[in-house]
């Protein structure tokens, strides 16, 4: 397939060399063959349609007419400079040793389109690298760099590197992807204005390096190649090219999760839709997000089905959604890039709102990625015209004191990619006529409790007198030191950016290591030092902290360069004080906190929602969820409504039951909240059955509950987000208690 990333795959072909004594023809034609056969097996074919046979390379690209084609679904060519080495290797041992075959992998494709136009299906890596060879030895011949050889340069020509007699009137055998078209042309032009970022020009340059050498005779090196041998793999019409691909890629190993989606989204189209669809949607989307393109897409699901896919499963949940959606892939294709087109716009701060983009140049300081299923809808919004700018910032600001509270107060950041799955479609769920959806938003993130809990004022507070502020890491520094010095003004100073560069960095006032002076002037001595050291009140910015080191106080204000000659807004405090001690830490630590409240201030909410609404929590690790009334629980994409935790308990392990019966019972037999018995036997007193012979323990409370589930769920490996729970909103009067039930 496309690039090394596929299961033609760089591995399958370097193994080959180490591998016992080679396969005989006729058993490595038996592997390829069953290799297909088992690909139709599993795709629920009744009958084998393909030919298939042993044959040499050069049998692929012999023929006037024979055109090579790399359909645009397959990724761009990316063997490398090791690869063509092992290759190149190969074939000397193929000559030194007289091997009559050196075996090379499959080739799987179809005749379709113009008369002798062959899709490459499977294998695209070997002919685009082998013809990379031919092209290196034509020019060598033809160039001086070998010996002379006018007889074989033409036929390498003729029969590999051209085809001047194809129907389309193409002149090249071999038609790469899109992208690397351009660099595979320049290597046929003059040779002076190759494409040097391009796999093919650095492969090529390696092959005429090589050839240089004279490792060998140019007729021995030719006949070598054509002693590579592939099986030959034809599919017929009638076969479906994206199942056997699926098939013959079943482990997935090599190819990314957007290769198999692209191919999944524009094999099963014809080849003029398939133009169509990569040029109009599918190639801008992945030059939006900078060829990023899983992450992407994992992003841009998230946001459709409330819930983050499996890094390792996002093509089958993007197959699953496609197929149980009534859009046209066209239709689905068209949305990716209209999302890729904002998710390009917030990474780079490309909205085009003066107050907008200064906020997100902030606000992608640090990686924010995990929002994207939250502000690409409400991205999509404003482009449409149904959010103004005003409340697009409000959004962005609330989602930015979010993230900096968690952060500042040490909170896990493994419950943020369950809220922001769910947040906007709770807020669309949320919103009637007349209420304001961005003002929905923002009481949803700030009325998060438990593991995902939105912190409050004295929680960010105490955290802010008492963080360790020094070891974080340096995108969180970068920005916490710009966004404090800086704040809402307009005439800033790139604190971030001069941190970066290491022009400027962050300076202990009183210093890591205390001499004389300063243990005499702390009074506290080493408790001062151990509690202050990294605390906010101690810390600043210099470009001079070399200077400084573990002078006193006054030498630091008062030097050239020093704090009093500062630049920056945040040292202001420090010169006019005489000396440095713990009060002086405590009031500075106070003033740059003020700072930060106001950097990322607690939202004000002016939504509530009717009492008919529900509040929906993923189960996390933290909440007991005691007190609280259930109407429903969500998992694995369905809902189910319940009116007890008890049938909650029941009806999740039940499903869990029937997805690995083998783990839940395993589960059980360590640990008293579950009784195993015979199947005929009835459950005891307190127990419910889950599974055949598998009983629960329902005798206990909803924090009981949750301490049963989430064990289970650690057991098998399970995220404990992914179990969603609808609840009555929170009253005084259904806040406390234990649920019995």
């Amino acid at each position: 397939m496309g690039g090394a990333h596929s299961h033609e795959r760089v591995g399958q072909y370097l193994h080959v060399r180490t591998a016992l004594p080679y396969l005989r023809p006729r058993s490595r034609y038996a592997c390829g063959l069953r290799r297909v056969r088992a690909a139709h097996g599993r795709i629920g074919k009744s009958r084998l349609i393909v030919q298939g046979s042993l044959q040499a390379l050069t049998d692929v690209f012999e023929g006037k007419d024979r055109c090579l084609v790399i359909p645009v679904y397959q990724r761009n060519y990316d063997w490398k400079k090791g690869n063509c080495a092992r290759l190149f290797d190969d074939l000397l041992d193929v000559i030194e040793n007289s091997r009559p075959n050196h075996f090379f992998g499959s080739i799987v494709y179809k005749i379709e389109g113009a008369i002798g136009e062959m899709t490459i299906i499977d294998g695209q890596q070997r002919l685009t690298t082998v013809n990379l060879l031919f092209l290196a030895l034509h020019n060598c011949l033809a160039d001086g760099t070998l010996e002379p050889d006018p007889d074989l340069a033409e036929w390498i020509r003729d029969d590999f590197l051209n085809s001047k007699h194809a129907a389309n009137g193409r002149k090249l055998k071999l038609k790469p992807v899109k992208a690397d078209a351009s660099a595979y042309e320049k290597l046929f032009a003059d040779g002076l204005d190759l494409d040097e970022t391009s796999n093919l020009t650095a492969n090529y340059r390696y092959f005429v390096e090589r050839l240089g050498r004279r490792e060998a005779e140019p007729r021995q090196l030719f006949d070598a190649i054509r002693k590579l041998q592939v099986m030959r793999l034809q599919l017929e019409e009638s076969d479906d090219a994206q199942l056997i691909f699926e098939s013959l890629n079943s482990t997935g190993l090599d190819l990314t999760q957007a290769d198999m989606i692209r191919n999944f989204v524009l094999m099963g189209q014809n080849p003029q839709d398939q133009e169509e669809l990569y040029e109009q949607y599918w190639n801008p989307m992945e030059q939006d997000v900078d060829y990023d393109s899983s992450e992407f897409i994992r992003h841009w699901l998230t946001a459709r089905l409330g819930r983050t896919p499996k890094k390792d499963r996002l093509y089958e949940e993007f197959r699953a959604y496609v197929r149980a959606s009534e859009r046209l892939v066209r239709d689905i294709l068209a949305q990716m890039r209209t999302h890729a087109r904002h998710y390009r716009d917030l990474r780079k701060a490309m909205v085009g709102e003066q107050r907008v983009d200064r906020l997100l140049r902030r606000f992608n300081l640090v990686d924010r990625t995990v929002t994207m299923p939250l502000l690409l809808p409400v991205m999509d919004a404003y482009r449409r015209g149904d959010f103004t700018a005003d409340e697009l910032l409000k959004v962005l600001a609330v989602v930015d004191t979010y993230l900096t509270r968690r952060w500042v107060c040490g909170l896990p950041t493994n419950a943020l990619n369950k809220v922001f799955a769910l947040v906007w479609r709770e807020a669309v769920k949320k919103h009637e006529d007349g209420d304001s959806l961005p003002e929905i938003i923002v009481y949803l993130l700030a009325s998060r409790q438990g593991t995902a809990i939105f912190p409050g004022d004295q929680m960010f507070g105490v955290a802010l007198a008492e963080k360790d502020f020094y070891h974080i890491s340096a995108a969180q520094r970068n920005y916490f030191w710009e966004c404090l010095e800086n704040g809402a003004s307009k005439d800033t100073r790139d604190i971030a950016g001069a941190l970066a560069a290491g022009d400027i960095s962050v300076e202990h006032i009183m210093p890591q290591t205390l001499n004389q002076e300063w243990i005499d002037s702390l009074g506290g001595g080493a408790h001062v030092h151990d509690t202050w050291l990294h605390r906010l009140g101690n810390l600043t910015v210099t470009g001079y902290n070399a200077n400084y080191s573990n002078a006193s106080f006054r030498h630091k204000r008062d030097c050239e360069q020093g704090f009093r000659d500062s630049p920056y807004r945040i040292n202001n405090m420090l010169r006019d004080i005489d000396t440095w001690g713990e009060e002086q830490m405590r009031s500075r630590g106070a003033e740059l906190s003020a700072l930060a409240m106001a950097c990322w201030p607690e939202p004000a909410v002016h939504y509530s929602p009717p009492r008919d609404t529900r509040d929906v929590v993923p189960m996390g690790e933290e909440d007991s969820f005691t007190g609280r009334t259930l109407r429903g629980w969500e998992y694995d994409g369905a809902t189910y409504p319940v009116t007890t935790w008890r049938q909650m308990l029941t009806g999740v392990i039940a499903i869990l039951a029937r997805q690995d019966p083998a783990a839940v019972r395993s589960h059980a037999a360590t640990t008293t909240q579950f009784r195993i018995r015979a199947v005929q036997s009835e459950p005891e007193d307190g127990y419910v059955e889950v599974a055949p012979g598998v009983d629960v323990s329902v005798w206990n409370s909803t924090s009981g509950k949750m301490r049963i589930l989430r064990g289970l769920f650690h057991t098998m490996g399970l995220d404990t987000d992914d179990l969603v729970f609808h609840l009555e909103p929170k009253t005084t009067g259904n806040e406390s208690g234990e649920d019995k039930d």
